[in-house]
């Protein structure tokens, strides 16, 4: 299957030209002009890499960068220009883009660029999971007969759920992820829509955020045009929803109302943490909902029931996050301090796995992490209060406000120091990168390009 890039350039022809020369190459293209359209897009559906302009009205290719980051960091970055400043380049590269091409492109340099960028996301994927390996040599996606990543399928539990996620992979209409808070939603749907092979296979997202009537309608129109022959809607945080998303939930599970008339096969799947009955004698879900959501129910196992899969977890993750953060090289666990993880109940489920992973990584920069840090985080994961855990977190967003904050005021340190009442030299120390950063990478310029 083609690989998939999405470009976003708001000058047309532009735009068709990169279009052309990626289609050329035998990449499947989405190329769109408005960077809002292009962040759905991306949660949409799974892409290989992005290849952004850098200068756009609405916002730039740095902060477009940063968005679809948060939805999957694992995913390359190119960035194209017509003129960007020293200093501009390596901010970009720093802050982890994965090629910077200025204008009139190299052809050449960006498609052999595209493909090393592309081979070395793989490369990583392939280290997480030949990290949980088990003693057999058999990986997860070769035991089951199926790729699976949600979950490394170790446990007897995890396996178990997803054999029976693949055999309802063609479900007629509506499939219900029960599970309990801090479930990866999203990462099991991800799973769900890999288990088809045809590009006419298309899953959209639907947050409380943002879940209205004309979205989810916009997100079904666009997925036909991209030729969408079945559009599967995952709700998101079903319980979060108000009311009017609620009744919207049910008019589109139920195809009805403004549903009713869509020329395409629609499916629903809703995720929601709690026991049905539970929340329907609660009055949490109404009676239609609770009707609908009981046609096909699979439970989603907690954490706790999967501990032999939960190091390997911890592992893939820190693959994601080295991605994100751009390290030169991706941290490994110590068998010991990887088998810790195997011993914590793990209230929040993946939420509170993938904050300690984060955390580990912030504190401990290196190739090797250690018993002694692995625990130093766990017992700050259990034994804090919700109030410290909120702190920490806050504290370790510091860098990502100020830099908010930074382009809010165009870079003008002054004007960035008022805004917090802060020393100028307070701020240049927090948002200066160190230079060991910018280039210690394999890349860094490319003659051809720069």
């Amino acid at each position: 299957m083609p690989h998939r890039v999405l470009i976003l350039d708001d000058d047309a022809d532009f735009n068709s030209l990169l279009t052309d020369i990626f289609e050329q190459a035998d990449y499947n293209v989405t190329s769109l002009m408005d960077p809002i359209e292009a962040i759905e897009a991306f949660r949409d559906r799974e892409y290989d890499l992005i290849v952004t302009d850098h200068k756009m009205p609405e916002m730039t290719g740095a902060e477009f960068m940063k968005a679809v980051k948060k939805v999957r960091p694992e995913v390359p970055v190119i960035m194209v220009s017509g003129y960007l400043e020293n200093d501009t380049i390596r901010e970009l590269i720093s802050e982890g883009v994965g090629g910077v091409f200025l204008k009139p492109l190299n052809i050449f340099s960006l498609l052999k660029r595209t493909a090393e960028l592309i081979e070395e996301t793989q490369k990583l994927q392939d280290s997480s999971a030949s990290d949980g390996e088990g003693a057999d040599g058999e990986d997860a996606g070769k035991h089951l007969g199926f790729s699976f990543r949600s979950y490394p399928c170790k446990s007897g539990a995890s396996a178990s759920f997803a054999e029976r996620l693949y055999s309802l992979r063609n479900f007629i209409s509506m499939l219900s992820l029960i599970g309990e808070p801090g479930m990866h939603y999203r990462s099991i749907c991800e799973d769900i829509l890999n288990f088809y092979e045809s590009d006419a296979e298309h899953f959209i997202y639907l947050s409380p955020g943002t879940f209205d009537e004309a979205q989810a309608l916009s997100l079904i129109e666009a997925a036909q045009k991209e030729g969408a022959e079945r559009v599967t809607c995952v709700l998101l945080d079903l319980l979060s929803m108000n009311e009017a998303q609620r009744v919207i939930a049910t008019k589109l599970a139920k195809h009805e109302g403004a549903f009713e008339a869509l020329a395409v096969v629609l499916r629903t799947i809703f995720c929601v943490s709690g026991d049905l009955d539970s929340l329907f004698d609660e009055g949490l879900i109404d009676e239609n909902l609770y009707i609908l959501m009981g046609t096909t129910e699979v439970r989603v196992p907690p954490l706790r029931e999967c501990s032999v899969d939960v190091g390997i977890m911890a592992q893939q993750l820190v693959v994601e996050i080295a991605r994100e953060k751009s390290l030169a090289a991706v941290p490994r666990f110590e068998r010991s301090a990887r088998d810790l993880f195997r011993q914590q109940t793990w209230g929040r489920n993946y939420e509170e796995l993938r904050a300690t992973v984060r955390k580990i990584i912030d504190d401990n920069p290196g190739d090797m992490i250690t018993h002694a840090a692995v625990k130093s985080a766990l017992q700050v994961s259990e034994l804090a209060s919700p109030r410290d855990r909120l702190e920490s977190h806050l504290l370790g967003q510091q860098v990502d406000y100020l830099r908010a904050v930074s382009i809010l005021f165009n870079g003008d340190r002054s004007k960035i120091a008022g805004f917090f009442g802060a020393d100028e030299s307070a701020i240049e120390a927090k948002l200066k990168c160190p230079q060991d950063s910018i280039f210690s990478r394999e890349y860094t310029l490319w003659p051809d390009e720069y």
